[in-house]
């Protein structure tokens, strides 16, 4: 009789501390984030500011997607290279001083973003890599070139 009333107090204690023990995972989304992050960028005006040279950036990143299928592969591989020539090519035409680390994790979101835009856009390829563009220019806008609003102004007199 005893060995059932110990399993009893065992499981009992079990049903208290659990419930205790998980987490809640709500806390741990970046969807909000992401959000806003879309919509910032989609009211960015594309810049010709390195237009060429992010677009090359952008369809090489999607190159190498197709030639490795795992995702640590593209990350470690495919985005790093994206990330590196992204930045490459910001030293090469923008003269102020970048806030560099905030650009280039803001930067690695652009692939993400073009992503949800394929989902948007029924796949859309053109559409999304010239959104993935805009993204690319919104980060620089934030992080590099200074405020926003001045630099949608100055970098897109041309259009």
């Amino acid at each position: 009789m005893r060995p059932r009333i110990f399993a009893m107090a065992v499981l009992l204690c079990l049903c208290f501390v659990l419930p205790s023990t998980a987490r809640d995972l709500r806390g741990n989304s970046n969807i909000n984030f992401v959000r806003e992050l879309y919509r910032k960028v989609s009211a960015t005006i594309p810049s010709v500011v390195n237009a060429k040279g992010n677009e090359e950036a952008i369809r090489s990143r999607l190159k190498c997607y197709e030639e490795y299928h795992e995702y640590s592969q593209r990350i470690h591989i495919c985005n790093n290279a994206y990330t590196k020539k992204i930045v490459r090519l910001a030293r090469e035409s923008v003269r102020s001083r970048p806030s560099l680390g905030e650009f280039a994790y803001n930067v690695s979101m652009c692939p993400i973003l073009h992503n949800l835009c394929m989902g948007q856009t029924e796949n859309d390829k053109e559409h999304c890599i010239l959104f993935e563009r805009q993204c690319i220019d919104y980060t620089l806008d934030t992080f590099w070139r200074g405020a926003a609003q001045y630099t949608q102004q100055t970098y897109r007199l041309d259009q």
